[in-house]
């Protein structure tokens, strides 16, 4: 099959399954972020199947993540009545867009052999500025872009302190963990949320914030959750990223130097460039993360992010990202992202104990990167 036709088979597809699904939750197409979800949901959906990189290893690691989604899904329709309810559902994917959006950073960055600690207090401190910015009335479009420009500075600095000073990046981005979670108890004491935020705030500034929460959450007016725009957000991403991996030239080098960054720089790759700007990604992503969860919830200095980081590399080993470096695919990230949002609400029909989660959570990692050794292995055989 040629590429324009495959472009076409996978357009029709995404277009057909996207409008299935909006007929069936009774969506408009004639609101203006309506239509715009649409269409970008469509567009991502089919970049997703059309970049994605057909072999054996991809296909593997896609199978293992998907039987395990599907093992869930089946767990959480017999475990509650109303597991699939609308808004059950809604929660379910605006969770999976809110964590995917730093699994797709958290994951670049491993492809290209590195790892950041530091995301989930990042965006828990990004969460906090944009709420300290916004009880000041700064312009929410402004503190966006601030906000989006610290995590940005945050990450070159990660990435020049690993490449140039040769620290290590576990070390340096696990003292950026501690370091932002104490910036953030450091300029908030208590909690800020996007409610006490707008109610004493003037009518103009109100509006605006609640017109990007509803852009980029899907919360009306009165909080409702009418759409999981997250998840369109993360769709987006994920598919811009699948284009500079898959068909790009820059996706090699991110690959080359994740397998053998010695190698990549005989090569000629300028290794140390493409390292900061990969975390500079990782941590640009985790501040837009933060954003949202604030325009989401009420959040906390000490709780907001909290082990976010464990749960990004937990869902990008199960997508199928070697911890290794060099190996991985977008549409992966976005199936391993999906895990953790389904396993809590099956956990919580099921009435399991909050305290199981953190050792659930290992249990997954642990069985992930023992699948990707076995896999790893296999393949070296069959060559």
């Amino acid at each position: 099959m040629n590429e324009r036709a495959k472009l076409a088979l996978a357009f029709v597809g995404s277009a057909s399954i996207v409008t299935a699904i909006w007929n069936a939750a009774r969506l408009p197409f004639d609101k203006g972020p309506f239509l715009v979800w649409f269409a970008l949901s469509i567009l991502s959906i089919t970049t997703l199947i059309v970049t994605f990189e057909v072999s054996v290893r991809n296909i593997q690691r896609l199978a293992g993540v998907t039987l395990l989604l599907t093992g869930l899904l089946i767990g959480l329709g017999v475990s509650s009545d109303v597991a699939f309810g609308k808004s059950n559902i809604l929660d379910v994917l605006n969770r999976h867009g809110e964590l995917g959006v730093i699994c797709v950073g958290a994951a670049l960055l491993i492809i290209t052999g590195g790892i950041d600690l530091s995301v989930g207090s990042l965006m828990g401190f990004s969460a906090i500025a944009f709420g300290i910015l916004m009880e000041a009335h700064f312009s929410p479009w402004l503190a966006l872009v601030a906000v989006l420009a610290f995590g940005l500075l945050a990450g070159i600095g990660h990435g020049l302190l690993v490449t140039q000073l040769r620290l290590q990046a576990f070390l340096v981005t696990l003292c950026g963990m501690f370091v932002y979670r104490g910036l953030a108890r450091t300029i908030c004491k208590g909690q800020t949320g996007i409610q006490t935020v707008s109610t004493a705030s003037g009518p103009d500034f109100k509006a605006t914030l609640l017109d990007l929460r509803y852009w980029l959450t899907g919360q009306n007016l009165e909080e409702r959750l009418v759409f999981p725009a997250q998840l369109v957000v993360l769709l987006t991403l994920a598919a811009i990223t699948a284009v500079f991996l898959h068909r790009s030239a820059f996706g090699r080098y991110w690959y080359a130097i994740g397998f053998n960054p010695q190698a990549a720089r005989y090569a000629g790759v300028n290794v140390s460039l493409h390292q900061i700007a990969m975390f500079a990604v990782c941590s640009t992503l985790a501040a837009f993360a933060g954003i949202i969860m604030f325009l989401t919830n009420s959040v906390s200095p000490s709780s907001a992010g909290e082990v976010y980081e464990l749960y990004a590399i937990t869902a990008v080993v199960l997508g199928g990202v070697s911890l290794r470096g060099g190996e991985g695919t977008a549409l992966g990230i976005v199936f391993g992202a999906m895990v953790l949002p389904v396993m809590r609400p099956l956990m919580l029909f099921t009435k399991c104990p909050d305290e199981w989660i953190p050792w659930l959570i290992g249990l997954i990692l642990l069985l992930g990167t023992s699948a990707d050794e076995l896999i790893r292995r296999r393949s070296r055989v069959n060559r």
